[in-house]
């Protein structure tokens, strides 16, 4: 909002700092410096950014008026030119005698006052300069004074011509909700279609105005103008929000609404308005009021402690510091003790609310920049990374380097084990029990955008209900896609599916064990275990395994040792075995054989074909496996592999193997 700094140094007597300086401290302390700029009659205005919490108070001159006196620690005026020395007005002039007032929900608070015997006419210099330096233009003296009023207290008010109100001797005024379809005209001549879920003020005619947001044409005060209807209300501020927004019409009324103008605000406009209505055009004002809420609010007390202020901030204030700051903002001591008091906050700073936030206007009053900086003396511990977290993020950060990418799907399927009770729609009525069959549907789907996309999932399964309820687990999921896969791809393509799962899961410190496997199902695959127990399986080009019992596993300490400066020596191995030989078996006969130079030990080829020495129909199977050796204190010689190997050899020449 910009702010006059003419207009904010009327509240002082104390010559204010200069502009700049003064953006910049209160911006330090409360508000941010948004801009400064000159404005007409040797004015400058000065922008601060009003958050919404503080906007039931500091988005008028009063609020802002105090928070700079807060900040400077210096005595503020409250009422300003012209200033008000005589309160009373006629007694018998009755408001009651000329209106009567009805509301419904959602009105907080309405005022009506009666104001006869008024010359419309120009303003007086000081009012004219005032508002235009922040950009208001002049109309008259009535309407320049509800300007004028709403932007010194904050609470919005407006003057209706009371002989434009329909009605005979007490005229009834209701504040309601229109009807849809209703329309008012406002003062600019646009016209507004409402519904029933906005207030207007009206008489028993027609709607007079956009209740806190726009004044009606209908009613509008002009030169002819003889009674005025003096109003300040208070309405709900999701009323006001939603209307404004629903019309796209925002006003700077509508604005202060919309941010819970505090009810007490009332008693200080209407006062000023009254006043103003008097000294400025010359009007016969009412003592009395119509109210439809005269009771006062109550005072809000907080509770605050020296020890847990000092503890909070770092510092070492007494608690005569922390009143005298915290009077600077209207707060007085209500409750009075060694270490704990009672404060009486402000009615208009629904922002405090808590000990928290007196400790907060103690520490930016007293200043942030004031406090010493001190390292914490317990250090930064970092939380444990549990299992979960540790496997999602190793087992993604080494399938993203490996060319694939990761996917979410729907938790909700056409199928599976635990049925919803009320599901979305037909093609959704089960939680799903696996991840694998929408991954594969999304390759397929990728197909025609990529030969071969690679996808992944990590995420949850259930797979049925207990005592407890329904039974989730973890599951990791992968794919490679392909459009077709050829019979001689299958032993190539299952390897590199392979290569991939062993990878994710080595960097966990996991080893798993394959045995391959045949269902009509889903054809030729692999179980994985770990120990003793089966996690998952491995397809050709897909995998799922419960993540959930393989989480126990990991953990384990990785250890790490210098690369070696000696050659390493590679040597294959290749052998023809009967078609029902696992994978393991020739693992565990060929490892058991090799010393403790051997660095890595894999398979990388298998195959099957017909055995023409057993006849039509039979088949053998065929392992290529791949031996390293390298030592940490020597060179290895092609006669030292040699012998590792012969010693191979024999071995599975003895178990029957046909060496290729």
């Amino acid at each position: 909002m910009n702010f006059s700094y003419n207009w904010l140094q009327l509240h002082f007597d104390d010559k204010l700092p200069k502009p700049e300086d003064l953006g910049s401290v209160v911006g330090l302390h409360s508000f941010e410096l948004e801009g400064i700029e000159e404005a007409p009659h040797g004015d400058t205005l000065i922008d601060w950014d009003v958050l919404p919490n503080r906007s039931s108070d500091s988005l008028c001159y009063q609020g802002m008026a105090r928070e700079i006196g807060a900040v400077l620690d210096i005595s503020y005026k409250k009422w300003m030119k012209p200033e008000i020395v005589d309160e009373s007005f006629d007694a018998n002039l009755k408001t009651s005698d000329f209106v009567r007032l009805v509301v419904e929900e959602g009105v907080q608070r309405a005022t009506k006052r009666i104001a006869t015997g008024v010359q419309v006419g120009p303003s007086p210099q000081w009012l004219v300069e005032m508002l235009e330096s922040i950009g208001q233009k002049s109309i008259n003296n009535v309407v320049d004074i509800t300007n004028y009023v709403m932007w010194e207290t904050g609470q919005p008010v407006h003057a209706f011509d009371y002989d434009k109100i329909a009605g005979e001797g007490a005229k009834q005024v209701d504040i309601r909700y229109a009807q849809d379809g209703e329309k008012v005209t406002d003062l600019t001549g646009a016209e507004h279609k409402l519904d029933s879920s906005m207030l207007v003020i009206a008489d028993s005619e027609k709607a007079l105005d956009i209740a806190g947001v726009k004044g009606g044409e209908n009613s509008g005060v002009d030169k002819n103008t003889k009674t005025v209807l003096l109003s300040a209300c208070n309405f709900d501020f999701q009323n006001i929000r939603n209307t404004a927004r629903t019309l796209k019409l925002h006003t700077d009324a509508s604005k202060r609404f919309e941010n819970e103008v505090p009810v007490s605000k009332i008693d200080d406009a209407m006062l000023q308005f009254a006043y103003l209505m008097r000294e400025l055009a010359q009007a016969t004002v009412s003592d009395e009021i119509v109210d439809t809420n005269p009771d006062k609010e109550g005072n809000r007390e907080v509770k605050l402690s020296v020890s847990t202020t000092n503890r909070i901030l770092g510092l070492d204030l007494s608690k005569e510091d922390i009143v005298s700051i915290l009077k600077r903002v209207g707060c007085e001591v209500s409750q009075d003790g060694d270490d704990e008091f009672a404060m009486v906050v402000p009615i208009d700073r629904p922002d405090i609310s808590f000990a928290g936030d007196l400790i907060e206007e103690v520490g930016r009053l007293y200043g942030y920049e004031n406090l010493e900086a001190e390292m914490p003396t317990d250090g930064f511990p970092l939380p444990e990374i549990s299992n979960l977290t540790k496997a999602t993020r190793t087992i993604s950060d080494r399938l993203l380097a490996l060319g694939f990418y990761e996917v979410k799907n729907r938790t909700l399927a056409e199928s599976g084990v635990v049925e919803l009770a009320n599901p979305l729609n037909k093609n959704a009525g089960f939680l799903r029990s696996h991840l694998g069959s929408d991954l594969v549907a999304k390759a397929d789907r990728n197909l025609a955008y990529t030969d071969e996309p690679r996808l992944f999932e990590i995420g949850k399964i259930f797979s049925g209900m207990d005592s407890t309820g329904v039974l989730e687990t973890w599951h990791w999921a992968g794919v490679i896609g392909r459009r077709k896969i050829k019979e001689k791809q299958k032993q190539e393509l299952f390897l590199q599916t392979k290569g991939v799962v062993d990878s994710a899961v080595d960097a966990l410190g996991i080893k798993l064990v394959w045995e391959s496997h045949e269902d009509p199902a889903i054809g030729a695959h692999a179980v994985v275990s770990v120990g003793d127990e089966h996690i998952g399986l491995v397809g050709v080009n897909w995998w799922e395994i419960n993540m959930s019992l393989m989480l126990p596993h990991i953990g384990k300490e990785i250890s790490y040792k210098k690369p070696s400066k000696y050659p390493r020596i590679d040597r294959d191995v290749a052998v023809f075995v009967p078609v029902e030989t696992t994978v393991s078996e020739a693992e565990e006969l060929i490892k058991g054989l090799l010393p403790e130079e051997t660095r890595s030990f894999e398979l990388f080829d298998i195959f099957e074909k017909e055995d023409p020495s057993a006849g039509s129909g039979r088949k053998r199977k065929s392992f290529a496996f791949r031996m390293v050796f390298q030592s940490d204190t020597e060179t290895l010689s092609d006669e030292w592999a040699n012998k590792v190997m012969d010693v191979v050899y024999k071995a599975l020449e003895k178990k029957g193997y046909e060496i290729r």
